[in-house]
């Protein structure tokens, strides 16, 4: 694979791949105790039992000794700042999951996480490149929209002035732009039809519900598959979009020239 350019300062790539990165990994954690429709159906209105209400002191961000070069990825850089974006946009709730497990947070484990899942967004945004993948008018007015709604900012206007205040102008915001855009539509070319069958559904919601009985969760009961099925369609489709995402990294990281410097 040819040589690339030196990585500028990818903050808002970077920043949008940590949901995707976050969503690959999940899919084979042990954590993830909501189970198809669970996730979209009932929210207990209390803390669980026994649970401390004492708020406990939260660790700070431990980036001493980070090199200037945190990883290079055939022959791009991923650079420290980049590095410590994303590391500092997953502590806060790293460490407040760990903290509700009574644990203590592994940040050498967080650490050598981010890394990888940095590796893996250049990975793919090298591949997209590679696909002659090109972000359209559409798509980017698209993820504009979306950027949008996650912020609850009105217009584009304060989007970018927003992201300015984070030392991101315009110019490096539209690259960045276009680079998530590519991404997300390189996923979505591997992933094909994720759209999942009435029976997939079907089956989600009926595993949900026997898992809420089995647990004697009773008092918030599940509501109604058609009440629910909107966020079941969409967990499902992510799924399929994860495993697409897992298999793809697996084969260009097989291929990959890559060296992490943690």
């Amino acid at each position: 694979m040819a040589s690339r350019t030196p990585a500028r300062k990818r903050l808002l790539l970077a920043a949008a791949f940590i949901g995707s990165a976050a969503l690959l990994s999940a899919c084979g954690a042990a954590d993830e105790a909501d189970d198809g429709a669970a996730s979209a159906t009932a929210e207990s209105s209390s803390g669980a039992p026994g649970a401390s209400t004492e708020a406990q002191p939260q660790p700070e961000p431990d980036l001493e000794g980070i090199p200037e070069v945190v990883a290079v990825v055939n022959g791009t850089d991923i650079g420290r700042d980049e590095f410590t974006t994303a590391y500092e946009s997953q502590f806060t709730q790293a460490a407040a999951a760990a903290q509700a497990g009574g644990q203590e947070l592994d940040q050498e484990q967080l650490r050598t996480s981010v890394a990888d899942n940095l590796v893996s967004a250049e990975l793919l945004r090298q591949e997209a490149e590679d696909r002659g993948i090109e972000a359209s008018p559409e798509a980017r007015a698209a993820a504009i929209d979306d950027l949008l709604e996650t912020s609850q900012l009105g217009t584009e206007d304060e989007l970018r002035a927003a992201f300015a205040e984070q030392g991101l102008e315009d110019e490096e915001f539209d690259r960045q732009l276009a680079d998530q855009v590519k991404l997300d539509a390189l996923l979505a070319e591997e992933a094909g039809d994720t759209a999942p069958s009435g029976q997939e559904v079907q089956d989600t919601y009926d595993a949900a519900k026997a898992q809420q009985e089995a647990a004697g969760e009773t008092a918030t009961p599940i509501p109604p598959l058609d009440e629910v099925r909107p966020q079941i369609e969409e967990q499902l489709a992510g799924e399929k979009l994860s495993e697409a995402a897992q298999k793809l990294i697996e084969e260009l990281r097989a291929d990959a020239d890559i060296s992490v410097k943690l």
